[in-house]
């Protein structure tokens, strides 16, 4: 019996073999800016083997209108991060990798998935200043951990960057003491902008004495200060999240003050106002997701569906709860009380203000929104920045507006050439995240990650047809006969 589980077992963990499949488009977006009408691509083993000019071969998969482009890339996403993923007992965890403690089974992956999105930058919440180092992951093939889960993102790459958090975030919540005893983590600093750069400015010091005193074979160590020396030379990226202007100079200033070689800029809602700085500066930026006003500032909210059940109610339940002469008041009528059933309280319960799984990044965009623009990835294109798009929380619920492949609609719609918006969502955050020799492009050698739009991807209307992830369709969403 036992070595019949063990070859089960064996056989459920080894890869299946892959057909090879061939897909005929009337239109392809290699992902760097180039279009190919008419072209063949040709999948074997995960990978993609050839991208051809020319019209459908025999038993070539092709739907009349589609069209092909890379697996979406999210280039800063909160998707599996929760409570649970933040160790908040100190402001600096630099050390706390988040691929071993975000969900990689939520449900957000498949909803990332079912838009288009097969590869995604997972950033560590913002509550601290150093909140750990973020992950890269495609959004299907690993292995769930719950039995009962259907998809499951898998890792690959668990030092893809270093976050450090500027702006009110960090601060938030803190406060200092008024000379009693108190045992709460949150009477420490910083409680203030000041602060918080003061925590950057003396660990990244403590790290630089450190990388000196291991070069001289001192018996030290330390996990985190290990993580900053790593981020100073080079090895992991230093992700800054940085919404107002002055947050964007302070970023700046700390890059060159410490000597940051590799810095990038997340969210960055007021950095077209020092488009010129970044390009000097060789920082590269994540926006996203945009939003117009202070009321969007957060990308969950009611569905449709949840809307039209609210605005036509299930019948109200209890109404013999007190008993009464006819015609006289009943008994909500004559207390004012509020008179639900079970669906009705679910309902105020769904559409009570939701805020994303990341509370740092939830409370802090209202209050530091104020000079957003939906412009930003239009403005800072045309400055010259290297920007990609990122999704935050926008995949935690099902398709919204604040989707990747929305906020690339929108971005054209606010005055962003299309090439470039479809690059800032593939090759440029595949390239950002250090896998631009992987992902991102349909190219030979790359990963055979593909999306079937059933139109223009940048059209309203167009949706994934089949969206393809290491060679296998994941999603398939074709016409049934």
């Amino acid at each position: 019996m036992m070595f019949v589980s063990a070859l089960t077992l064996f056989w459920l963990a080894a890869p299946l073999a892959q057909e090879p499949m061939s897909i005929a488009v009337d239109r392809l977006y290699v992902g760097n800016g180039e279009v190919i009408d008419n072209a063949v691509v040709m999948l074997a083993d995960g990978k993609i083997v050839s991208v051809v000019p020319g019209v459908a071969p025999s038993g070539a998969l092709h739907i009349a209108g589609a069209t092909l482009t890379p697996g979406l890339v999210d280039a800063f996403s909160f998707m599996g991060v929760g409570a649970g993923t933040l160790e908040q007992s100190r402001e600096v965890t630099a050390s706390m990798q988040l691929a071993n403690f975000a969900d990689l089974d939520s449900e957000a992956f498949q909803h990332a998935i079912d838009s288009g999105v097969t590869s995604a930058y997972l950033s560590p919440d913002s509550l601290n200043v150093m909140g750990g180092i973020g992950a890269f992951v495609k959004t299907s093939g690993g292995q769930p951990a719950d039995l009962f889960a259907d998809n499951a993102a898998r890792v690959l790459n668990a030092r893809a960057g270093l976050k450090v958090t500027l702006g009110g975030d960090p601060s938030r919540g803190n406060y200092t003491p008024s000379g009693q005893y108190t045992t709460s983590f949150n009477a420490r600093r910083p409680n203030t902008r000041m602060g918080t750069v003061w925590v950057v400015r003396r660990d990244f010091y403590r790290a630089k004495d450190y990388m000196k005193a291991r070069e001289q074979g001192l018996p030290v160590y330390d996990a985190d200060l290990e993580a900053l020396a790593a981020a100073l030379r080079g090895e992991i990226p230093i992700r800054v999240q940085a919404r107002r202007s002055h947050d964007v100079e302070t970023a700046l200033r700390l890059q060159e003050e410490l000597g940051w070689p590799n810095m990038i800029l997340e969210e960055a809602t007021e950095s077209h106002n020092l488009a010129a700085q970044l390009v000097a500066a060789n920082v590269a930026v994540v926006c996203g997701p945009a939003y117009d006003s202070l009321g969007r500032s957060t990308a969950r909210g009611p569905s449709q569906l949840e809307i039209k059940a609210l605005a036509s109610p299930a019948a109200v339940c209890c109404e013999d709860l007190h008993e009464h002469e006819e015609g006289a008041p009943s008994f909500f009528e004559e207390t004012g009380a509020y008179q639900l059933n079970d669906f009705s309280l679910d309902m105020l319960v769904l559409l009570a203000p939701r805020y994303a799984t990341a509370y740092g990044f939830a409370s802090g965009r209202r209050s530091e929104g104020r000079g957003s623009t939906p412009a930003l990835p239009a403005l800072l294109q045309a400055g010259g920045v290297n920007l990609s798009l990122g999704g935050a929380e926008a995949h935690d619920q099902s398709l919204t507006e604040s989707s990747l492949i929305y906020q690339a609609r929108s971005a054209v719609r606010w005055g962003m050439a299309p090439a470039d918006a479809i690059a800032s969502i593939t090759s440029r955050p595949a390239a950002l995240c250090g896998m631009g020799d992987q992902l991102g492009q349909l190219k030979s050698g790359f990963d055979a990650d593909l999306v079937l739009w059933s139109g223009e991807p940048l059209a309203a209307d167009s949706k994934p047809l089949l969206v393809i992830l290491d060679g296998v369709i994941v999603v398939d969403n074709r016409p049934q006969d």
